[in-house]
């Protein structure tokens, strides 16, 4: 089966959190490119782009087709892995387009064999997900009240995990934490406060043992310059609070960096860095070191979501909750039917590939 026609639609969707802060009422937008990968067997591969920080329009989703079809058009699909090894060599692309191409070569190849693509990637591990639903830092009080809201709906909905962006304001946080926790006691679980990198050195352990009481699982990218941050800085900060770090791991050559050094407990991967097989040899690294792994995320629609599922659902070592929850924040979506969430948990979808259909309409609807 060969690969006959590339087709990419930039699309934005509207966010439930606000644009600047958890409390603002203009939602905010995420731009995303839906990948179709057509071929001469009838078969059209899907695949996502999600929520991408470069420019989205027509212009720039034509150029980026033509750049990529001058590498597939004619290829054939079973040739998955050397295509995108050959499109890294082909020069430099934007956050997310490898990994948006990866998926809808395996969705195509998976289609075509009637299997799923946890089944192709080796077999189904779990049919559900434990996930973690993430709440923006506070900046306002009226931040901390719009967080509290979102976790009493979740929390009615069955879902109990979170994970909270922090550091903007530490009271704020303070004040947001201690409120939760008095509250929700621990029929709430923080699985991770997260730095996002912001902090130096000693300001990451003074942030980390004022947050320390409020138990989360983890804390998150505690330095500035995440995985490329000396392992220096991360040594300081753990020697000093003895907390347990997550840092995100885009490959295997910064998971064997980060695993040898001691200072990182919990790889955070994902198929946003460049798809299927590099995520799964982090994942594999993290299993040889004897390191926790989690399945992270890029806030993606529907279908970036399955993928990421289809990968959560392969792996033995699959072992904190996912980031994975934006069908659940997204107002609009562009598959028949969305992602279920039950329970904390995300079903994997029972088709065969990735396991979602595009909804033509709806694609069209929210085309840029």
């Amino acid at each position: 089966m060969r690969i006959t026609r590339l087709e990419l639609t930039p699309v934005r969707t509207h966010r439930e959190m606000g644009q600047r802060s958890p409390s603002d009422p203009q939602r905010a937008v995420s731009d995303h490119v839906v990948v179709q990968l057509h071929t001469d067997g009838d078969i059209t591969g899907l695949g996502e782009m999600s929520d991408v920080n470069w420019a989205v329009s027509s212009a720039s989703c034509a150029d980026l087709r033509l750049r990529i079809e001058a590498v597939l058009e004619g290829a054939q699909l079973t040739q998955g892995a050397d295509l995108i090894a050959q499109l890294a060599a082909a020069g430099e692309w934007e956050h997310q387009v490898l990994c948006g191409i990866d998926i809808a070569i395996h969705d195509a190849v998976a289609r075509d064999m009637g299997v799923s693509v946890a089944q192709l990637l080796g077999g189904v591990q779990r049919q559900r997900v434990p996930f973690a639903y993430p709440l923006a830092p506070a900046q306002t009080a009226a931040d901390v009240d719009a967080n509290l809201e979102r976790i009493a709906r979740r929390m009615d909905e069955g879902h109990t995990g979170f994970r909270y962006y922090f550091g903007a304001d530490l009271d704020l946080d303070d004040t947001f934490l201690s409120s939760a926790r008095s509250r929700w006691g621990t029929s709430l679980r923080l699985v991770a406060l997260d730095a996002s990198g912001r902090f130096t050195p000693e300001q990451a352990i003074a942030a980390i043992g004022r947050l320390a009481p409020y138990k989360a699982d983890f804390f998150e990218s505690p330095v500035r310059g995440r995985h490329n941050a000396p392992v220096a800085d991360f040594l300081r900060v753990k020697e000093s609070t003895g907390a347990v770090f997550s840092e995100h791991i885009p490959d295997a050559e910064v998971a064997t960096r980060l695993g040898e050094s001691g200072v990182v407990d919990v790889f955070n991967t994902g198929l946003g860095y460049a798809g299927f097989d590099a995520c799964r040899q982090t994942f594999a690294v993290a299993e040889k070191r004897g390191l926790r792994a989690l399945m992270g995320s890029t806030v993606e629609m529907s279908i970036g979501t399955a993928a990421r599922l289809q990968m959560a659902a392969s792996v033995t070592n699959l072992d904190l909750p996912a980031y994975m929850a934006g069908p659940l924040v997204y107002d609009e979506d562009v598959t028949v039917e969305r992602i279920r969430y039950v329970e904390g948990h995300l079903l994997l979808p029972a088709g065969p590939g990735i396991g979602v259909d595009l909804d033509h309409q709806a694609l069209r609807a929210l085309t840029i």
